[in-house]
């Protein structure tokens, strides 16, 4: 047989039933594959078998929810195909529901807008991250818990004083001269009045020669030819 001829190497055996090769070691009870073949088979053939199964893993989810959520937030920082995958499942699940469920829609709808209307200050935190992003001025390594917390202080701002504060970038994203980053290092909160009026004008640091339009300098031309 040609199959004798493929053995992979040393130490290897043959399972009988499929005829593939398969490694002791993985398995006491004979070939792994064929053992959790049977076992899947068993699990659908048996609704009772099923049910205990099912009920068996809920109880010890239940029991031991830290510990399995501590073992999947490390897992989920280390394994980024594994990461990948269960937000795709997760993602196909919610949207499955969100089709067939009405009720749900509506409930989930609901709770969506109260959080909104608490959480004003994390919607423009959310706005301004996927602006950034978008014009390429997010990094990897900025601090969401902190860049949260400055639009948090903004808000609490706002509402003490009476004046509407803004969240502003020190070094702006966008300009003629430099372009900065989303990071909690470049972030400050001021009235909305100063930050109008700041613009992507001035910045700390700034040379006279860019305190006016980037056109005083160079020709239109010039910076059009640049830019694209």
């Amino acid at each position: 047989m040609d199959i004798l001829n493929d053995c992979p190497g040393e130490g290897y055996k043959l399972c009988r039933k499929k005829l593939h090769w398969y490694a002791p070691n993985e398995s006491k009870r004979g070939c792994p594959d064929c053992a959790r073949a049977a076992a899947r088979k068993r699990y659908h053939d048996n609704p009772e078998t099923k049910q205990k199964i099912i009920n068996a893993v809920k109880e010890y989810e239940k029991k031991n929810k830290e510990k399995i959520n501590k073992r999947k937030r490390e897992r989920y920082k280390t394994d980024l195909k594994w990461k990948e995958k269960e937000k795709n499942r997760r993602n196909k699940k919610y949207r499955e529901r969100w089709a067939k469920d009405s009720e749900w829609r509506e409930r989930k709808k609901q709770k969506t807008k109260k959080w909104y209307e608490k959480n004003k200050d994390a919607q423009i935190a959310y706005a301004n991250r996927k602006k950034a992003k978008k014009i390429k001025a997010l990094v990897s390594w900025a601090n969401k818990k902190t860049i949260r917390n400055i639009y948090k202080e903004a808000a609490i701002k706002t509402k003490k004083t009476g004046v509407k504060h803004h969240v502003d970038h020190i070094y702006p994203l966008r300009s003629a001269f430099l372009c900065g980053l989303h990071v909690e290092t470049n972030l400050q909160v001021i009235p909305e009045k100063e930050n109008l009026k700041k613009g992507n004008h001035t910045w700390p640091g700034q040379l006279d020669c860019q305190k006016g339009s980037v056109y005083d300098i160079f020709s239109k031309e010039l910076t059009d030819l640049l830019n694209d």
